[in-house]
């Protein structure tokens, strides 16, 4: 790939500056030191240099395209920027890991903005609901470590991680703060980091952060909702907006203000614009068009590095984490595919055909992202982790097989195809919901399957008005899907679930730009599949939003049964027996989910009569 290189961005908090800690966030001037000029460029991208003693390795990414620190969902007019819905972090959940690590990381940011961190001599998390129900398999305790020392997702080497953790473990000591602000204090993460089964009446993903006295007096404590991709809001926050979903904007007026799809298709005809064209000029408005150009080749160069690293061969049959046994398997596929592309005459190993040739392609570089993915690799958020596989598969495909096949004149790069994608998943985002616990995988892949579907069907030469109809028959097909992981893993049915978003994704372009015209736009648009996906993911029950208590997680579970020694081995693994319930922290496995489900439905029946 090209090199590029550009000036670490001096101001950037546009955005971000919003966040009430941003007063004490990192300063934009930091970034790579090597050369004793501050320079930022694909090859240079990661610091070498560790974060203190603690022996992790971090990355130099710009501040604006690591994502916002808490959520600021907008509705009238949307103004969500592209750089908040793609971030760049580790996985293997956004909203599991990623949002978890920048609350308990701002969390320790609060410690040393109200000057209490002196005082403190313990810190506590406590998981609820489903951050609890599948926390060991998504990582999210060690993320909320991650986050108490500081870290952000973006910073972090993935490959210094366990190693940190390792060290934590057998000194029973964490040092937390901010900057040069730190303390060292007693933590042994199976006690500090709790795990309970019920929800929080706000969100199924919460976490409450409590900082203690020597004498076990609470100084402070705040409770944090994860709202999916890798978005958080504090209670304050979420009592003050209505819902997850609905905010009131601090932010100046967007030049080219719309509220939802339909207004922005109208103001594409009315001004002869394409969408990627609009968002860019209210992105523009943030920062100068080079900002802007170059956090759209970094988001670009993160994916296209992901890519890569999931599909080196020497790491054909590696097992993934966990007690699945699943190995990755883009490696081999994609090593086989260029053997067999490169030796036409000799008789291949599998079978061959016109069809499966190009999804094979496809296949692999889903497979990558994922499998990176379940591998806490570095991966950008789009508009999720466990639906991180879907936009840059086809973004892959498009550049490495769709755009030489054009007229020169008609070749984009990935600058329009981010755009156009992130605009679907930032209407999402803000009128329905892009967390699998609040919507199920209609809710990730689904919406990662319409946001490639339009960036495909934008830089293909599809038309506003076409690029929503991909969008929208994209989501349509999805409607329904189920959030259902294995033991709480991004694994089975994620990763191959990736492979068949890309796939959907790709068909529909064809079924907008290959059919004639439909009646389908007078009977269905982006906006009213949006309203439908909401109502769908507020009607499910709640065993199929993430919690791993139903569908092909439960079957799972079930057939560990006749193998008693197994279902012990894995039970073990996965840390089941910290799952606690009710007020006497009974564990989970020894109440029924009918008991729970009660508990839960008595519990926001009340939440409701307190608020009216």
């Amino acid at each position: 790939p090209p090199s590029w290189c550009f000036p670490l961005l001096q101001d950037m908090a546009g955005y971000a500056g919003t966040s009430p800690m941003a007063d004490i966030e990192e300063s934009n001037a930091e970034g790579c030191q090597r050369s004793g000029q501050r320079r930022f460029t694909r090859s240079c991208s990661r610091c070498s240099d560790t974060n203190g003693n603690s022996g992790l390795a971090t990355f130099d990414t710009p501040d604006f395209i690591q994502g916002a620190q808490r959520s600021k969902p907008f509705i009238n007019p949307v103004s969500t920027s592209v750089f908040e819905l793609f971030k760049i972090g580790i996985g293997p959940s956004s909203s599991h890991t990623v949002g978890p690590m920048l609350a308990c990381r701002n969390f320790s940011k609060s410690l040393v903005k109200k000057g209490i961190l002196a005082a403190v001599e313990c810190v506590h998390v406590e998981l609820r609901g489903s951050l609890a129900l599948t926390g060991i398999g998504h990582g999210t305790n060690k993320a909320c470590v991650l986050g108490l020392h500081g870290m952000k997702p973006a910073g972090v080497d993935p490959s210094t991680i366990e190693p940190f953790l390792q060290k934590i473990k057998q000194t029973g000591k964490l040092e937390i703060g901010f900057h040069d602000t730190r303390k060292e204090i007693a933590f042994v993460e199976e006690e500090d980091v709790e795990l309970v089964a019920e929800e929080l009446p706000l969100h199924p993903n919460a976490l409450i952060c409590k900082a203690l006295a020597g004498d076990g007096t609470c100084l402070q404590e705040i409770r944090y909702y994860s709202t999916g991709g890798g978005f958080i809001l504090t209670e304050e926050e979420m009592l003050a907006t209505g819902s997850s979903s609905e905010a009131l904007s601090d932010s100046p007026m967007p030049p080219i203000p719309f509220k939802n799809m339909s207004d922005l298709v109208n103001i594409c005809t009315e001004k002869g614009m394409d969408i990627a064209s609009v968002v860019r000029t209210n992105e523009e408005a943030r920062r100068t068009p080079q900002e802007v150009e170059s956090g759209l080749e970094e988001i670009w160069s993160v994916m296209e590095e992901c890519v890569n690293r999931g599909l080196d061969s020497r790491l054909i049959d590696q097992a993934l984490p966990g007690p699945l046994g699943l190995v990755r398997r883009a490696p081999g596929l994609y090593k086989h595919a260029n053997v067999e592309q490169s030796s036409l005459s000799a008789a291949p190993a599998l079978p061959s055909m016109a069809l499966m040739d190009e999804l094979r392609w496809l296949d692999c570089y889903a497979l990558a992202v994922m499998e990176e993915n379940a591998n806490m690799g570095r991966l950008v958020t789009a508009p999720t982790n466990g639906a991180a596989g879907v936009v840059p598969a086809v973004l892959t495909y498009y550049m490495r097989h769709l755009r030489d096949k054009q007229p020169a004149a008609l070749q984009q790069g990935p600058a329009n195809y981010l755009l156009t994608a992130a605009l679907v998943g930032i209407l999402a985002k803000e009128h329905a919901c892009i967390s699998g616990a609040a919507g199920g995988c209609q809710a990730e892949v689904g919406t990662a399957t319409a946001m490639a579907a339009a960036g495909l069907c934008a830089v293909l030469g599809g038309s506003p008005q076409q690029v929503e109809e991909a969008a929208v028959i994209a989501l349509e097909h999805s409607l329904g899907m189920t959030c259902d992981p294995i033991l709480g893993l991004v694994q089975a049915p994620c990763i191959e679930r990736n492979t068949m978003g890309a796939t959907k994704a790709i068909n529909a372009v064809a079924l907008v730009l290959k059919s004639p015209p439909s009646m389908r736009q007078s009977m269905l648009n982006f906006d009213g599949i949006l309203r439908v996906m909401k109502e769908t993911g507020s009607s499910m029950d709640s065993r199929y939003r993430e919690t791993a208590q139903g569908g092909l997680a439960a079957d799972y579970e079930a057939s560990l049964i006749s193998q008693p020694e197994l279902q012990e081995k894995v039970h073990a693994a996965m840390g089941f027996s910290r799952i606690q319930h009710g007020t006497l922290r009974r564990l989970k496995r020894d109440v029924t989910y009918k008991d729970l489900s009660a508990q839960l439905s008595l519990a926001r029946i009340g939440t409701q009569s307190l608020s009216k």
